[in-house]
């Protein structure tokens, strides 16, 4: 059997304030993108939101439209 060198082998390991710190940012970095994604988000929905209105709008106009030309026999 093959013994290894003890020189060799590396006894370095992380800690654990630096994993927590390392987690700690992460953490920090995702809330930041979560919130900025939130914004574009909100702002499509927003978007969105107008387009439907202007659509049940000319829904509406030519809805009436129709009903009046049945009205004069068209």
């Amino acid at each position: 059997m093959r013994r290894i060198n003890k020189s060799c082998v590396s006894k370095e390991a992380f800690t654990l304030l630096e994993i927590v710190l390392v987690v700690a940012i992460i953490v920090i970095l995702a809330s930041a993108f979560l919130t900025g994604v939130k914004g574009y988000i909100d702002q499509t929905n927003t978007a969105k939101n107008n387009i439907d209105k202007s659509a049940q709008a000319v829904d509406e106009s030519v809805h009436a439209s129709e009903e009046k030309l049945r009205n004069y026999g068209f």
